[in-house]
């Protein structure tokens, strides 16, 4: 029995349907309305069979069959794509947005943090300032104010006169005499005194350019005394010797005696380059560690 038209009876649940001819039951196959054990039935011969039972109809189950499997095979490969462009855009997304956070959170950051105007070497000062220096001509100093500690050493007046007896001359009584202040008498160009200080004119402009361009190498110092939240004022003054050189440092705050600051702003001080007419003047430097009250 081959297919025909004749017409073909078929089982769909419980219901019997047809007659249809041999090439719909062909189609119903290949779209899989009909399965292979499908039941058909030609119209007259009063029994039905599997549609894989009948011979004439066997090459085309198993081209459905064939058929069903490339589309499964089609579909999941079009899924799995799917589902990996599906992932990688996630992921894209995700990196945006986050890229986007980072973005704002920074933005914002800078906003508050950053005061408009500055330069990053002023930004690297953090809350510390400095006050303008002042110049003038070294004054000499006893021996333990190698650092000044205000409040600790009291300096004698400046300009106290000194009065020597002399020894009575004749019947003539003792008389008083005067003595000059100390360093009040200036020494010629390039004299030295005995602390090895030339005594030249003062060049406050060559100084000043000189502190400018130097003056943020004392903030590693400044810092290791600095406490978070808490206002200090370090006033510092420090003398040019001979040849430029700065040979000694005085920081006028008692708070500070012991930390190791004086050497650490002298170890950096030495560095300045200091002309040999710069010699004999003194500086005075004021930081301001925080903000008052």
């Amino acid at each position: 029995m081959g297919p025909n038209d004749q017409g073909w009876l078929f089982r769909e649940g419980d219901l019997i349907l047809g007659p249809v001819p041999s090439q719909q039951i062909i189609d119903k196959l290949y779209a899989g309305e009909l399965l292979p054990q499908s039941e058909v039935q030609l119209l007259g011969s009063g029994r039905f069979q599997k549609v894989s039972e009948i011979p004439d109809f066997k090459v085309h189950v198993a081209k459905s069959e064939a058929k069903k499997r490339v589309d499964a095979h089609a579909h999941e490969h079009h899924s799995e794509q799917k589902k990996k462009l599906t992932r990688a855009l996630a992921i894209g997304a995700g990196v945006l947005v986050t890229l986007g956070i980072v973005v704002a959170v920074l933005g914002s950051y800078l906003a508050v943090h950053t005061p408009t105007g500055k330069t990053a070497e002023e930004l690297a000062w953090g809350d510390i300032t400095v006050d303008a220096p002042t110049i003038s001509k070294a004054k000499r100093r006893v021996d333990d104010e190698l650092v000044d500690y205000q409040g600790t050493v009291k300096k004698p007046p400046t300009g106290t006169t000194a009065v020597a007896t002399r020894p009575p001359v004749g019947n003539n009584p003792p008389t008083g005499t005067t003595r000059p202040p100390t360093g009040t008498t200036k020494p010629p160009m390039g004299n030295s005194d005995p602390d090895g200080m030339s005594m030249g004119e003062v060049d406050e402009v060559g100084i000043n350019a000189v502190v400018a361009k130097n003056k943020s190498s004392l903030i590693p110092c400044i810092k290791t005394v600095a406490k978070p939240g808490v206002y200090l004022k370090i006033p510092i003054e420090f003398s040019i010797a001979e040849a430029g050189k700065v040979s000694k440092v005085w920081v006028d705050n008692a708070d500070l005696k012991d930390t190791g600051l004086q050497e650490c702003l002298l170890k950096e001080l030495q560095k300045w380059p200091f002309k040999s007419t710069h010699s004999g003047n003194s500086v005075n430097l004021s930081f301001n560690v925080g903000k008052k009250g």
